[in-house]
């Protein structure tokens, strides 16, 4: 393997480009060959052939009805001979479901690179857990690159979780998480039903399409009733909501019988609490932190 020679990348308006192997990675404006990581809105555009992992297009066709996108789905783990002297393979990132690392190798002298997309090397429940391969050249998705974003385990994190909803529901009153709806919402909801399977989750609609699928992808998701954005909810269940959904005119009527808690991992920043105008803010992430 050469040790001097590196594939070439090229950046153009913010989108990472191989102009040997003419593919994108994760770009954000439509592209004609593009390697699509996750199925995050900030990583999907109408690309004319997406490489993704089988998770992510299952997703990515569920989500935005993308019907006249050609895919090349590969399963974790899987080589493809992409025909142009290049070879890939896909890897789990550990982001969300479906959430892939490409490993990208130069046929004629080996030379490689990884592009990681968002991940997350901690474990945790609602992905697949991360494999990484060396590489000669590693590009990073940074989201908490800096060192004072050290994220505390997860295992902590889901107890203070469990403790706020318990303690919510003990004195009368509606526990709301704001979570994401695909990949928190699901790691928030597992994480609760592990730690206190006696809790009721009603979760919005959102997060209920969105748990469908990940079902679908293997993973074990506690029985969640579905409500609209403009229905009143149930005493004794604990909420799993989109953030912008907080908002809503049937939460905002009930917000003194509700304590709200916002899960992110903007968290660990001092005054969390009073920006994002909840009672609890729980550092919990599905990105690498700094000693990710």
């Amino acid at each position: 393997m050469s040790t001097t020679s590196r594939l070439l990348t090229v950046q153009h308006p913010g989108d990472t480009y191989l102009p040997e192997a003419e593919l994108w990675l994760d770009p954000h404006c439509p592209r004609p060959l593009a390697f699509v990581s996750h199925g995050h809105a900030d990583h999907f555009a109408n690309h004319g052939k997406i490489i993704t992992s089988v998770g992510t297009q299952k997703i990515i066709e569920a989500r935005y009805k993308a019907k006249s996108v050609e895919f090349l789905g590969l399963e974790f783990g899987e080589v493809h001979d992409l025909g142009n002297g290049f070879e890939i393979k896909m890897l789990p990132a550990g982001h969300i479901a479906g959430s892939a690392m490409l490993h990208i190798r130069r046929q004629e002298d080996g030379v490689s690179l990884l592009h990681t997309g968002d991940f997350k090397l901690r474990p945790g429940l609602a992905a697949e857990e991360c494999r990484t391969k060396h590489a000669d050249t590693l590009i990073m998705e940074t989201t908490f690159g800096l060192p004072k974003y050290r994220i505390p385990p997860s295992e902590e994190v889901w107890n203070r979780m469990a403790q706020f909803a318990i303690r919510t529901l003990e004195e009368g009153n509606t526990p709301i998480f704001l979570a994401y709806s695909l990949g928190k919402a699901q790691e928030v909801l597992m994480a609760l039903h592990k730690l206190r399977p006696d809790l009721r989750f009603r979760v919005h609609e959102t997060v209920s399409n969105m748990n469908r699928v990940v079902e679908d992808l293997g993973f074990a998701l506690p029985p969640c009733e579905p409500f609209a954005a403009d229905e009143m909810f149930l005493d004794g269940c604990v909420l799993v909501v989109p953030p912008n959904v907080v908002r809503n005119d049937a939460i905002q009527k009930q917000r003194k019988r509700t304590r709200i808690a916002m899960v992110t991992g903007w968290g660990v920043d001092s005054g969390a609490k009073y920006r994002y105008r909840a009672d609890e803010v729980f550092p919990l992430t599905d990105h690498a932190d700094y000693d990710d």
